[in-house]
């Protein structure tokens, strides 16, 4: 295993309490049962002394009590005055870690640089029981499709990153002879899910590969999106602007201001003053427009046709899910090595059902499909090549460069 980020180190330190417990109290004891046994030794073969040494031996015990009662007093008291009342109650315990909450301005081009210290990686799911653990505070309760006892694809590693406004962890698994990359990322803002569009604004011709894209912006984890500049279907927002409506066929997936995902179906907006309506009521701040929805309120939703794809022929595969609040996976279906098929939309669906998603909707698939994290491409896309496209999702750190 890589290097554990920093705050997977315990704290040693002695509380003051034991301290001064061990300086007072112990040698107090200490005296006052010696001179109870000398006080005992003097009675033994003496019957009649016996009952008057006990009621002196009782009234030193009661002393002695008395006077332990009031030294822990004293020693709760120095404690508390030195480091405060909140202080001297947490002496004991493991020091409890807030969340921090963090807010990229939503006109930032680019995020704040990830800290490389706290990516890490490992061969062994086994052993990162330690990162769920350090991950529980950002969750929310919320549990994790990953897990330690996962089976990774053969020669594969699981990459991790963990600080303290996102954790993201990526592995691959086979699944129906196909390749899965899963990347499962909790945020704690919002603004740390974010779109990017090639040349850095709507309708730009620029095209880049995913990596190129990610590293650009500082991305944690990035994903292929849905190539809008090679279609012309679906509801297109960007920034909270509606900027093309053609929802005839096509189903379009929204991320709106809290970072929450929803869909609509063709033929549900098909002019422009709808989609405007659509956009402020709901507070949308992109959209993704390819499909079709995979997942609905944890509710499977089967095609037997889709008007702008191939959905019933196998073709490598890509989807956004997400699993609760401000909770994702970004997934895709590829080829590698003796697993040589690919899914047809049905079975990509079942299995992204399978990690229990509330939403899930596919971004555009083939040799566009494509998972990064970090500066590194993960999944291997269809001609084991990226290709260049016009735009990515990403989820980024919120922590400020150089806290």
């Amino acid at each position: 295993m890589a290097y554990q980020p920093k705050f997977a180190r315990k704290n040693d330190r002695v509380s003051p309490f034991f301290t001064l417990l061990g300086v007072i109290v112990v040698p107090v004891a200490l005296a006052l049962t010696i001179l109870l046994l000398g006080q005992m030794l003097r009675s033994v073969g003496r019957p009649k002394a016996a009952a008057p040494a006990q009621t002196g031996d009782m009234a030193i015990l009661q002393q002695f009590d008395g006077f332990v009662a009031g030294e822990l007093d004293s020693a709760r008291e120095a404690i508390s005055t030195a480091s405060g009342p909140e202080d001297a109650f947490q002496a004991t315990q493991e020091p409890v870690r807030e969340k921090v909450v963090y807010e990229i301005p939503a006109d930032a081009q680019v995020a704040p640089k990830p800290n490389p210290d706290c990516y890490g990686q490992t061969d062994d799911p086994s052993s990162l029981q330690w990162l769920l653990d350090e991950a529980e505070y950002m969750l929310d309760g919320q549990p994790l499709y990953f897990s330690t006892e996962v089976e990774l694809f053969a020669d594969s590693v699981v990459n991790y990153y963990l600080d303290d406004t996102i954790f993201a962890i990526t592995w691959k698994e086979v699944h129906d002879g196909s390749v899965y990359t899963f990347s499962e990322v909790k945020i704690n803002h919002p603004s740390q899910f974010r779109r990017h569009l090639a040349g850095g604004e709507y309708g730009s011709e620029m095209q880049y590969y995913t990596t190129e894209m990610a590293e650009s912006v500082n991305a944690v984890v990035a994903s292929s999106g849905d190539f809008y500049r090679f279609r012309n279907f679906g509801i297109s927002v960007y920034q909270g602007q509606v900027r093309r409506v053609e929802g005839t066929y096509a189903e379009t997936c929204y991320i709106d201001r809290n970072g929450d995902m929803h869909f609509t179906y063709g033929g549900d907006i098909l002019t422009t003053e709808a989609a405007k309506a659509y956009v402020e009521e709901n507070d949308i701040q992109f959209s993704l427009a390819f499909g079709p929805v995979l997942i609905d309120n944890y509710e499977l939703v089967e095609h037997t046709w889709y008007g702008v794809g191939e959905i019933t022929e196998g073709y490598a595969r890509a989807a956004l899910c997400q699993m609760g609040e401000l909770h994702y996976i970004v997934v895709t279906a590829n080829t590698q090595g003796p697993w040589q098929e690919i899914p047809t939309v049905k079975t990509f669906a079942k299995n992204v059902a399978a990690t229990g998603c509330r939403m899930a909707y596919c971004l555009d698939g083939g040799q566009t499909a494509a998972i990064v994290m970090g500066d590194q491409l993960i999944n291997r896309p269809v001609y084991g090549q990226q290709r260049k496209i016009s735009d990515i999702i990403y989820f980024a750190t919120a922590v400020p460069e150089g806290g």
